[in-house]
């Protein structure tokens, strides 16, 4: 007996075995008959407004401590207040949803209202100082 070697020539369809006709389509859902198998996406459900509330929190005074040092970082101090406190309070709200950067959210609103204190502080102070000097004088 002589051993046949069969050729196999494969087109890159899954049919062409088969003889059948019916073209690979992406598009058509797994109803629609033979289609590749796809992994499940794995998405990793975070708080972003949470995460970055407490960066930006982070970022106010890292701006505060180098202010005497580079100047331009006490005009960026505000903004990153304003900022890091609206994004705090979007954070918390959504942590009570998804269970999810609550902590984060609390320590960017501390670490916000802080520096938020300390500006209404100085300018507080600012105006006492303004207001005895404005007596001295008239």
């Amino acid at each position: 007996m002589e051993d046949e070697s069969e050729t196999v020539v494969l087109s890159g369809t899954p049919s062409a075995e088969t003889g059948d006709s019916q073209e690979f389509n992406p598009y058509a859902g797994t109803s629609a008959g033979a289609g590749a198998y796809q992994q499940p996406m794995m998405i990793q459900q975070s708080n972003d407004n949470a995460t970055y509330s407490m960066w930006l929190g982070i970022a106010t005074w890292v701006c505060h401590i180098t202010a005497g040092f580079v100047c331009f970082t006490a005009c960026l101090a505000p903004l990153t207040t304003i900022a890091g406190i609206v994004l705090g309070h979007m954070g918390f709200n959504v942590s009570k949803e998804m269970n999810l950067g609550r902590n984060e959210a609390i320590a960017g609103l501390v670490l916000n209202y802080l520096s938020l204190a300390m500006y209404v502080i100085g300018v507080v102070f600012g105006a006492a100082l303004l207001g005895v000097g404005l007596n001295e004088l008239g």
